[in-house]
């Protein structure tokens, strides 16, 4: 459980800590679906929500070269003070993961397959006692507190309690390891219910390598390779300490189960994700003695990019490891055989227009407000492995304008058009009459970890060791906890 303080608890609903954070943005296969090899059929894409079903035993469906997927680009939230990066922890962390945001006058479900729930409050009033309840159980806002009702049962009617105002810490009975349920879904760990000024959240306290199983069954694909499961699973472990260790005692939770942070559907029973997190239990990768923030995309199209000013502006987070844009040349053997290795899409110059004035006026950018039509839109700036950093755009007075690729790729796709959107920034951009033609490369924003790449590597018999040491450079595997 999450301790804060009664400051931290009138901040943590302010629209500050919004999720719309760009470091928490992974990128990831589950926010832009994996595509499999080119010689597979392809299939056009169902839509990805926050709460996706966990992969079929078949193969997820692939986007080709006239579909582009809606994902994972919010508008960036003011930012907050830095954290450094952790050492490994020397026991398994706690994680708290908020897997839905309701409105405040939904009434919330919660089943167990024991029938009994354990509920409480983080206050210890008399009105506010332990109570076991019969489910499922409904949770309602009561004025500034609660109003829980449990299941009537034969024979006996059903039962309600208030509690008073704060979280309320739903868990199953001493013993039971078996998940919540919510929403047709079960859930490991507790599960705390707590208000907002605007919403209800609804956050799980899940320990680490409960909680990594139910990523790796959405990240990737059921028929890739155990070793790409494996620098997968150590990946994602990285990537969660560093969250838990910068949240901590800022929000609520630690990280979404869902697009701004790492996919998460929950409990699974996908045999290949379950081995690959107890195979690699409380491995972590560790760079000059503290925990990477381990960054992974879908594929990085040969070309790869920075987590500073891609995905951060954290300095802590300047580190080799996730900067090889800096000092790498082009990835050669990586994803480029794979159906997301390029592809194009054609956007109305009007809806690009629309589109940066809508995210100059949300990122106080005045020139991007005030946007006329675009005539040109050009590669101003590339890192040292190719990948575009800045575009710039002209219009028809004459002027032009600059902006960072990963803001433009964001402005592009916060309209959720499945039909108009951009796969990654690394393209070239050709105005042709009242349309722009995007001509591109891979699927993310290439930052650490391409999961294609490291398909690829482990189908030809590199070790999850070896795809690790090449996408995250000059790092270490270290036993954190056992």
């Amino acid at each position: 459980m999450k301790l804060f303080t009664n400051n931290y608890r009138a901040l943590r609903s302010s629209t500050l800590l919004a999720t719309a954070t760009t470091l928490l943005f992974v990128a990831s296969c589950a926010n832009e679906p994996t595509a499999v090899p080119s010689s597979r059929p392809s299939q056009i894409p169902a839509s990805t929500t926050q709460l996706a079903p966990e992969s079929p035993v078949t193969e997820n469906p692939i986007p080709n070269s006239t579909t582009t997927i809606v994902t994972d680009l919010p508008m960036k939230a003011k930012p907050i003070p830095p954290k450094p990066l952790p050492s490994p922890p020397k026991t398994e962390p706690e994680v708290a993961i908020r897997i839905e945001t309701l409105p405040l006058n939904q009434v919330v479900i919660i089943n167990h397959a024991a029938g009994r729930l354990q509920i409480s409050s983080e206050h210890s009033s008399a009105d506010d006692q332990e109570w076991t309840a019969s489910t499922p159980i409904e949770i309602r806002i009561q004025g500034e507190g609660w109003r829980v009702t449990s299941a009537k049962k034969t024979g006996t009617p059903s039962q309600t309690h208030e509690y008073s105002a704060g979280e309320l810490n739903i868990q199953s009975l001493n013993g039971d390891k078996r998940p919540i349920q919510w929403n047709k879904k079960e859930w490991p760990g507790k599960l705390r219910v707590v208000r907002t000024l605007s919403n209800i959240d609804l956050v799980m306290d899940v320990k680490m390598d409960s909680y990594l199983p139910g990523v790796i069954a959405k990240e990737l694909y059921p028929s890739w390779c155990e070793d790409a499961y494996r620098a997968q699973a150590i990946a994602a472990r990285s990537y969660a300490v560093v969250e838990e260790s910068r949240w901590e005692g800022r929000r609520h939770y630690d990280m979404v189960a869902g697009q701004q942070s790492q996919a998460w559907i929950g409990a699974t029973k996908n045999t290949k994700a379950l081995d690959a997190v107890r195979d690699t239990r409380g491995q972590v990768l560790v760079h000059d003695g503290v925990v990477v923030p381990a960054y992974y995309s879908s594929a990085c199209g040969g070309r790869p990019a920075n987590a500073l000013g891609v995905l951060t502006d954290n300095p802590f987070h300047n580190i080799v490891c996730v900067s090889t844009g800096n000092n790498s040349k082009k990835r050669t053997s990586c994803c480029e055989t794979t159906s997301v290795a390029t592809w194009k899409a054609f956007i109305a110059l009007t809806k690009i227009q629309s589109r940066l004035q809508a995210w100059g006026s949300a990122n106080s950018r005045a020139d991007f407000a005030a946007l006329q039509l675009p005539t040109a839109i050009e590669v101003a700036d590339k890192n040292s492995a190719g990948r575009p950093t800045q575009f710039r755009i002209q219009t028809r007075k004459g002027g032009s304008i600059m902006i960072d690729s990963e803001d433009f790729r964001r402005a592009i796709n916060a309209a959720g058009d499945p039909k108009s959107s951009m796969r990654s920034s690394d393209c070239s951009i050709r105005i042709a009459g009242a349309n722009a033609e995007f001509s591109g490369r891979g699927f993310g924003h290439g930052v650490g970890l391409c999961q294609h790449g490291a398909q690829e590597m482990g189908r030809k018999g590199e070790s999850f060791k070896q795809i690790l040491a090449r996408y995250y450079p000059q790092t270490m595997i270290v036993q954190a906890w056992k």
